[in-house]
């Protein structure tokens, strides 16, 4: 046999794909760069077109889809029950998309870009995801950060699994971090991601496979290392069961169960009938057991959180903050200082003298106190109340922090001749407080709403 080309019988000529594979990888970027200057950069964005032009048909296959309410009446059961799986794989391959976008932002730190955390600001970007969901993709995100547990993003990649199903997955192996060695970790990803691409498998099951790795993990410890992965695995979580009512599930080590079990069988749990003054019953407590163990925790918790005052922007002032001031900017003019002598960073002095917990000592440039922090600095518990109602949680754009999680920041600085009135001040959480000193942000509050000019 002849090769093409003219070569004896025998040989092949090699061609210019023999060529191009032989080159290395440098060479190969060489010549795939003199390849995209020779079509004027088109091929450069083929990922993009194809990711673009890929959704705008997938969303006009969907609306071909759509049927009216007649419409579906006429489908036959046995098409309807296939429409129906249909959905839900293309659900599980929209979502797979959704992710792999979710990942690549992440890693870029497009949320960072904005101080926002991943969840919201995929709330943000996508209004119509619930708080649920993006939680769920910010889950399996953070899960995709170690090599250990990157095989659950890579399985909602393929569409293997659901998303939903590798939250799970990604919360239980969150937990299970500081209990198990690398390998332990491998290989548990590996047992519960094989678990949620089970389709036999129903969400009820696959969270009892989850718990059971939890529960396996336990009772293989050792006593020492059982005490310390019970620590690990302390948590509660909420989950709403209907309107009016949310399920609280706490997860204690057993010292912490031992105090929560000596409330709930103490004499708060006990019934408590109404008595007259010679201790007839006149109406018995018609509480269940459980109904008066609930009221026994809920009095506990209330008698902590019940004492006056101390919201979080009004705790005692017990540290003070030497801060140079600079009179033209009404900033700091340089690091301050603690009397202890550890240094401050200006922006981070500027941040932290919004806190009550110090009290922001400002000097002039020869170092004589200028004004000093007060009480009347501070917002009250009042004020504080009513920015809570206002704001409703964190002020900045995007954020979905709630009030007992914020601070209240001046939006006329406290240097600068700001008053402590409800009028020019917001609530701001940690994060984005120390976002809108970095970036010396300022805020309007007209009709009750606080708008941030970023």
């Amino acid at each position: 046999m002849t090769a093409a080309g003219g070569g004896a019988a025998g040989e092949v000529d090699e061609g210019p794909l023999d060529e191009i594979d032989r080159l290395d990888a440098a060479a190969y970027e060489a010549f795939m760069s003199e390849v995209y200057d020779a079509l004027g950069g088109r091929g450069r964005d083929l990922p993009a077109r194809e990711l673009h032009g890929g959704l705008v048909e997938a969303r006009g296959a969907v609306h071909r889809a759509a049927l009216t309410a007649e419409d579906v009446a006429t489908v036959l059961d046995g098409s309807l029950v296939e429409a129906i799986e249909s959905v839900g794989r293309l659900q599980t391959q929209l979502g797979a998309v959704g992710f792999t976008l979710a990942r690549e932002a992440a890693v870029r730190g497009l949320h960072r870009d904005v101080a926002l955390s991943l969840t919201d600001w995929l709330r943000v970007r996508c209004p119509w995801l619930s708080t649920q969901e993006a939680a769920q993709i910010t889950e399996v995100v953070k899960a995709c950060d170690s090599p250990v547990t990157a095989q659950i993003g890579d399985a909602v990649r393929d569409g293997t699994v659901p998303l939903h199903r590798a939250a799970l997955v990604a919360r239980t192996m969150s937990r299970l971090e500081g209990s198990l060695d690398v390998d332990q970790r491998e290989a548990y990803a590996e047992i519960a991601t094989r678990a949620a691409g089970r389709r036999d498998l129903a969400d009820k099951d696959l969270a009892r496979v989850c718990h059971q790795l939890v529960e396996d993990l336990l009772h293989e410890a050792a006593p020492g290392e059982r005490e310390r992965a019970a620590q690990e695995l302390r948590s509660v979580t909420t989950r709403r069961v209907g309107p009016g009512l949310t399920r609280v599930t706490i997860d204690a080590p057993d010292g912490v169960a031992a105090t929560i079990n000596g409330v709930l069988t103490s004499s708060l749990a006990a019934p408590a009938p109404v008595k007259d003054e010679q201790g007839q019953v006149l109406e018995p407590d018609t509480r269940s057991p459980a109904q008066r163990r609930f009221d026994a925790l809920a009095t506990t918790i209330q008698r902590g959180v019940g004492r006056p005052g101390a919201p979080p922007s009004t705790a005692r002032a017990t540290v003070l903050l030497m801060i140079p001031f600079d009179p033209a900017g009404g900033v700091p003019s340089g690091p301050a200082t603690t009397a202890a002598g550890d240094y401050v960073a200006p922006r981070q002095a500027a941040e932290v003298a919004c806190s009550a917990d110090v009290t922001p000592v400002w000097l002039s440039a020869d170092g004589a106190p200028l004004a000093l922090g007060r009480d009347a600095r501070y917002a009250t518990p009042a004020q504080w109340k009513a920015l809570a109602v206002r704001d409703g949680g964190c002020s900045f754009p995007g954020c979905s922090a709630l009030p007992q999680w914020c601070d209240t920041h001046h939006l006329d600085h406290w240097a600068r001749g700001g008053h402590t009135d409800v009028a020019r001040m917001a609530l701001l959480c940690g994060r984005h407080h120390t976002h809108v000193h970095q970036h010396d942000l300022t805020a309007t509050v007209s009709g009750g709403t606080v708008t941030w000019h970023v």
